[in-house]
């Protein structure tokens, strides 16, 4: 059995961490451009002497996948699953969200969080179980493409290659708790027509905005059917983020949009909610407009095992290198991010959410650098905690 030496996850170095953290902040990410990055990463795991190898998914596209092959012929793998894609609040920035920097132990940068920091935790990561010699499992780092709602990404990568048994962690930012669930996610549009008249003629138009009003008045409010699931008390939950109208003050509005977003329990789906939103469409929309309902995107929930080997190797990782054990759980606002733990875990890959940052979607997003290497070095422990049987 291999046993990790604790000194060498100790001996992660902060800087090297924040360094490469800043570098992939520095890197436009957030408008389907993940080519850049991913380049990036790529060949910093070369340079280390790690397999590495681009998976296109679109043009431009690419996910990272690379591999610390095992010493002990047999285990399941780990994966480190983080994504590419980063967006970021970008207005109120004290500098360039674009350009990271450090103030004490707090690193600032655009997508820092969610989740560049945790990113560069795993590929350092990476590198050190390359230095020793390997972990006892296979180790590899899936770097994916357009996680934003639907996981695309990750979708792919599972089906082409797997794997399709083992563990995973999802580096998504869990203030280095535990989650073990997650709600999912479906979003929505709602597109208004009415017909456009000015304000000296008023009899002759039909005002959408009017009666998108009431539609969002009554969306806002309503219950869906569901189950309560143990896991996720606080879901569902619903938003209607945008509302588009008009294109003259003296006019009436011939078209209303309104984009939102529902964050789900098991057994809700796209016709769940499709059918509860038109229900209460059809109770507030004026009789004399019409209206087309769209469902844009959709994820599963994410359940997972509080008392599995891969959350008790994460717990005992935890407790030796940080010096308290975690918290273990599925709190909010955790319960209503959307990730893809979800097709980890449907998959077959005993799953949980862990990584470094309490995200905000909000200006001058930072992720403490203690915290960025303690992850690096949990994740390297973890690959050792795990039972060394298949």
């Amino acid at each position: 059995m291999s046993q990790l030496p604790y000194d060498a996850a100790q001996a992660i170095d902060a800087d090297d961490v924040a360094s490469l953290a800043t570098g992939l902040c520095n890197i436009a990410s957030d408008r389907d451009n993940e080519g850049a990055i991913a380049e990036h990463i790529a060949r910093r795991l070369e340079r280390s002497g790690i397999e590495v190898h681009l998976e296109e998914v679109v043009a431009g596209r690419p996910n990272v996948v690379a591999r610390v092959p095992g010493t002990d012929g047999g285990l399941p793998p780990l994966v480190l699953n983080g994504h590419l894609d980063g967006a970021f609040h970008v207005d109120g920035w004290r500098r360039d969200a674009l350009a990271g920097w450090v103030e004490g132990d707090r690193l600032y940068g655009g997508a820092v969080s969610d989740m560049k920091g945790g990113l560069a935790s795993m590929v350092v990561a990476m590198e050190t179980a390359a230095r020793l010699g390997g972990t006892p499992r296979d180790l590899i780092l899936q770097a994916v493409m357009h996680h934003d709602t639907v996981g695309l990404g990750t979708k792919y990568l599972l089906a082409s290659e797997g794997p399709t048994e083992g563990y995973a962690i999802c580096g998504e930012p869990s203030n280095l708790s535990i989650h073990v669930a997650n709600g999912g996610a479906v979003k929505f549009s709602i597109a208004v027509k009415g017909r456009a008249s000015h304000i000296s003629r008023l009899d002759e138009g039909i005002d959408a905005l009017a009666s998108a009003v009431g539609v969002y008045s009554g969306v806002a409010s309503m219950a869906f059917t569901h189950q309560a699931h143990p896991s996720l008390p606080d879901l569902p939950i619903v938003l209607v983020g945008v509302l588009q109208a008009g294109f003259a003050a003296g006019c009436t509005a011939p078209e209303a949009t309104l984009l939102g977003d529902v964050r789900t329990v098991p057994g809700m789906d796209r016709h769940t909610v499709r059918a509860d939103l038109r229900r209460i469409i059809d109770q507030h929309l004026s009789p004399d407009t019409t209206c087309e309902l769209r469902i844009t995107a959709a994820q599963k929930s994410f359940i997972g095992n509080a008392d599995s080997p891969l959350v008790a190797a994460l717990r005992t990782a935890h407790t030796r290198i940080r010096g308290a054990a975690p918290a273990v759980g599925s709190p909010m606002p955790g319960q209503a991010f959307v990730t893809d733990a979800a097709d980890l875990a449907a998959i077959g890959l005993d799953s949980a959410v862990y990584g470094p940052g309490d995200w905000h979607y909000a200006p001058d997003e930072w992720v403490s650098i203690t915290d960025l290497r303690d992850a690096a070095a949990i994740y390297l422990a973890t690959a050792y905690e795990l039972p060394h049987s298949p």
